[in-house]
């Protein structure tokens, strides 16, 4: 059996005590202290806003000084915090977790050390606090650093934080030190006399980047990087820093770690390669707005893409006319333009007349394209219809022949390969002008020349053409009736209720389908619970004026559903065979 046990009356509530208190600190303590440290840890956890330090003497049987003394006595090993003392105000603190006894502090001999820290923390107006001087001598005690090494660090802190400094800023800086082995005056002295020698540098640095405030310990340790580790001077740290004009330490610290990269490190060369940087970035920005792309950080824009074009030798004037091609042809995104860039490079077309004559190509086409569109609807602009246009004129064929056979297309539901078509026939029997096109009738003597359907093509291509009309024409149909279904389906669901219903019976169906096969007595319910939801999902339709089938496409033709075709496989009778 257990020395202590619960007995089986006694209730779950407790006090939880961390073990590091009953084994390091406990031994510690008289009975008073120990008593008044649980009964306060009691009450933390179950606060009475007018239980006092007058109640706790009454509870404990002593009297308020006595329970003072005992909260003092924590405070020495940093388990409580006293905040006030009108009214008496304690704080609990995690109980601390370094190896060994608790140690308590000797006061006395930190006198002198106490009076010079008080000294200099009134240099900016600061007054240590006696839990402050407690951390302070708690660290002494816990650590090998000298007194008067720790002054050196508080000194440095002042001057580094100003009215900003506190306790947290020193004793930060002081184990930072400590964990360096350094702990003497002269070591720390040493280490800290650094940050001071290069405070003029780092300052000219920061007033470039138009940073008013003074430096602090993470200025000089970017300092140290960039002038030990990456072996940058100080005209070229200030360099970088004036094409930045306005930044912070730590975007500067990515830039220079840029140019260390790139072997960037002697000032001209800085200089030069950010020069053509800033360029870039305003070329960028230009391209951006000529393809009608929003920009915001060049960067990723130049490493992919525009650094690329301006080492190929291209000029700025040609990209961006470029740039404004790929916006007519609807290539108007970098990935796109740089594909067209891309072909140039490899065809040898980089100079600025090579572009023009390029242009001028491009500009004719388009021209020619346009001529193609006001005969023939069909035809949009693109680039593979102007690459179409390419071809054709490689093919040996005149803008004149290409509108010709854009006419005789025009009727067709999809004009490109209607065209294509066409003129592979005409290519293949070399005919190359207007005056050796087949006339519509029998005889090339009589009649005139059809503009609207070319005699001149295979009934192969005829029938594919006619498919071709017949799918469109029916997937019309079905694209009509769907967007009438879509329209009913968005005014319902402006109705938040009938789309909460909606989603209740979608939840609903599958329910019903697992209490089918796990649990068939819960269907009843459900089924009246489904009703209830579609009685109530009608009524909201009735009150908007729909009926429940508008809510799906109707098609045109009920036999065929408009595919065209009947369920067993025959033409519907219901395709108009004399559409234009």
């Amino acid at each position: 059996m257990a020395f202590c046990s619960f007995s089986k009356d006694v209730d779950n509530t407790y006090t939880s005590v961390e073990n590091k208190f009953i084994t390091k600190y406990l031994p510690e303590a008289d009975g008073l202290a120990v008593k008044v440290y649980l009964y306060g840890l009691f009450l933390c956890q179950n606060s009475d806003a007018d239980f006092g330090v007058r109640s706790m003497a009454e509870v404990l049987k002593t009297d308020e000084e006595q329970i003072k003394q005992a909260f003092a006595f924590w405070e020495d090993y940093d388990l409580v915090e006293i905040l006030s003392q009108d009214p008496f105000t304690v704080r609990y603190l995690p109980v601390k977790t370094t190896s060994g006894k608790p140690k308590k502090i000797r006061y006395e001999k930190y006198t002198d050390f106490n009076k010079e820290m008080q000294r200099k923390m009134q240099q900016v107006n600061k007054f240590i606090s006696a839990n402050d001087y407690r951390k302070y001598m708690r660290f002494l005690e816990e650590n090998s650093m000298q007194p008067h090494a720790f002054l050196l660090v508080t000194e440095y802190c002042i001057n580094t934080q100003g009215e900003n400094v506190n306790s947290f800023h020193i004793i930060n800086k002081a184990e930072k030190l400590v964990n360096l082995g350094l702990t003497t005056y002269d070591q720390i002295e040493k280490a800290l006399s650094n940050y001071n020698k290069h405070e003029r540098n780092v300052t000219a640095i920061m007033s470039v980047l138009s940073i008013t405030r003074s430096p602090d310990e993470s200025d000089y340790a970017l300092y140290a990087k960039w002038t030990e580790n990456l072996g940058f001077s100080q005209s070229g740290i200030v360099t970088a820093a004036k094409k930045m004009k306005r930044g912070s330490m730590p975007s500067l610290d990515m830039t220079l770690e840029d140019l260390a990269q790139k072997g960037k490190i002697d000032t001209q060369e800085i200089e030069q390669y950010l020069g053509d940087r800033e360029r870039l970035a305003n070329l960028t920005f230009r391209i951006a707005s000529k393809l009608g792309v929003k920009v915001q950080n060049p960067t990723p824009y130049i490493d992919e893409y525009v650094e690329k074009w301006y080492n190929y030798g291209f000029e700025e004037s040609s990209l961006l006319k470029i740039a404004l091609l790929c916006l007519k042809t609807y290539r108007n995104d970098f990935d796109s333009m740089h594909g067209v860039v891309n072909s140039l490079f490899r065809d040898g077309v980089v100079s600025v007349e090579g572009v023009k004559a390029f242009f001028k190509t491009k500009n004719d086409e388009l021209k020619l394209l346009t001529k193609i569109q006001s005969v023939c609807d069909g035809f949009r602009k693109s680039e593979s219809n102007l690459s179409l246009l390419s071809t054709w004129h490689n093919w040996n064929f005149s803008d004149e022949m290409i509108l010709e056979a854009a006419k005789q297309s025009a009727f067709s539901s999809n004009p490109i390969p209607y065209m294509n078509k066409i003129l592979s026939n005409w290519k293949q029997n070399e005919i190359f002008s207007v005056q050796d096109i087949p006339l519509s009738g029998e005889s090339r003597g009589a009649g005139t020349r059809s503009t609207a359907k070319s005699a001149f093509v295979n009934p192969a291509i005829e029938a594919v053409n006619a498919k071709s009309d017949r799918e469109r024409y029916y997937a019309l149909l079905r694209e009509k009736a769907q967007s009438r279904a879509d329209k009913y389906v968005a005014k319902a669901n402006e109705n938040a209720r009938f789309k909460e219903l909606c989603a209740a019976l979608s939840k609903m169906e599958l329910s019903l389908a697992k209490a089918e096969v796990f649990d068939p007595k819960q269907l009843p319910a459900l089924e009246e619970q489904k009703t209830a939801l579609l009685s109530e999902r009608k009524k909201i339709l009735d009150g908007l004026g729909i009926r429940e089938s508008d809510l799906v496409p109707q098609p045109t033709c009920k036999k065929c559903g408009d595919t065209g075709y009947t369920k067993s496989g025959a033409q519907c009778t219901c395709y108009k065979t004399d559409l234009p």
